[in-house]
Parts: C-alpha cells; structure tokens; sequence
C-alpha cells in the first residue's frame, strides 16, 4: 500500500527542485552576453540577439557606409552566434528534466507553421456547414 503523504511530499519536493533548477537556468540565461569585434567595431547582444552595447573606434568614423555596415551586420551576426553557443552550452548542463523541455520546445518551435491566411466568406461557411452536419451526425442538439 502506498503512503500518500510521504509520496506527496516526495512529489513536492521533486517540483521544487525543478523549479529551482528552472529559475537558476532562467537567471542565467539572462546573464548570457555575446561579443564580437572587427577593426575597431565591437557589438555585444544579449541572449535574444538583442544589441546591448556597441562601440565604434574613432578611426573607424572615416569608413565608407558600405564597410561600416558590412562591419557592423558581421559584428552581429557573430555576437549572436556566440550568445547562442553559450546558450547551448548552459542548456547542455541543465537538469535532465529541463533539457527534455528544452529539446520538446525545440521542436515544438522549428515545426514549420502552416501558412495563415485569411479564409473568404465561402471557406467559412463551408466550415460552419461541415460542423453542423457532423454534430448533427454524432449525437443531434441537446
């Protein structure tokens, strides 16, 4: 016979430590920086990708707007890059039990999206018709 109460308390100690060790990955994660820097061009994101510091040299001012921006995009792409590889690295040492979330998440988010549109008069009158007809089918209005 099982004792309810030791395994209640069993269950929520095992949720607690889940939550701590979610709210320790979550804290950081925020924590993670990425950088990179080319010439005198330094951009730093954090781990959405999102630039939280940029520094331009002096020196770098007498470039063409075509080299400051190929500098600048280069920059960015290369700070997030490694802001994700920090990230993976940080989620590779989490808890078994956060990387199976992780990893469902993963997929759930790279699942290609059906394309939305907006349907026509005629599509959602045809929908409206097929549920009526099957919900007439199945057990009628109650």
């Amino acid at each position: 016979m099982v004792n309810l109460p030791e395994w209640e308390r069993h269950l929520q100690q095992k949720l607690a430590d889940i939550q701590r060790d979610g709210q320790q990955l979550a804290s950081q994660a925020a924590a993670v920086r990425g950088r990179h820097e080319v010439s005198g061009v330094l951009v730093e994101v954090d781990a959405n990708g999102d630039i939280t510091s940029l520094q331009i040299a002096p020196g770098v001012m007498r470039w063409t707007s075509q080299q400051l921006t190929a500098a600048l995009l280069d920059c960015h792409r290369k700070a997030r890059a490694d802001a994700k590889s920090k990230l993976a690295r940080l989620a590779s040492q989490a808890s078994p039990r956060i990387q199976d979330q992780l990893t469902h998440a993963r997929t759930r988010s790279a699942a290609p999206e059906q394309a939305r549109h907006p349907l026509s008069e005629a599509e959602i009158q045809a929908a409206d018709d097929h549920y009526f007809e099957k919900r007439n089918l199945q057990s009628g209005w109650t």
